[in-house]
C-alpha cells in the first residue's frame, strides 16, 4: 500500500524509492524516501526497495496498492 501519492516524471518510467514500515493496523506501507539530489546514494541507502511507475501513468495515489521490489531481506519485516 502506497503511503503518499508518489509522481512520475512526464513521459518516463520512474522509480521510487521506498521504506516499508508498518501502520496502526499492520498492513505493510510503503512510504517514499525523501530524495536529496538526483541519483543520491543517500536516498538509495535508506531505502528498502522501490516502486515502478510506468511512463504512461502520471502518479500513483496514496492508499493505492502497490508492487514493491526489494533490495534486501527485511528482519521481522516480511
Amino acid at each position: 500500500m502506497a503511503g503518499a501519492r508518489m509522481f512520475s516524471a512526464k513521459g518516463r518510467r520512474t522509480y521510487v524509492m521506498v521504506k516499508l514500515l508498518f501502520d496502526k493496523s499492520c498492513r505493510l506501507i510503503a512510504e517514499p524516501v525523501e530524495s536529496g539530489a538526483s541519483g543520491a546514494i543517500t536516498t538509495l541507502a535508506k531505502a528498502d526497495g522501490f516502486v515502478e511507475i510506468p511512463e504512461n501513468q502520471q502518479f500513483i495515489d496514496g492508499d493505492e496498492e502497490v508492487l514493491v521490489s526489494i533490495f534486501r531481506t527485511l528482519p521481522g519485516k516480511v
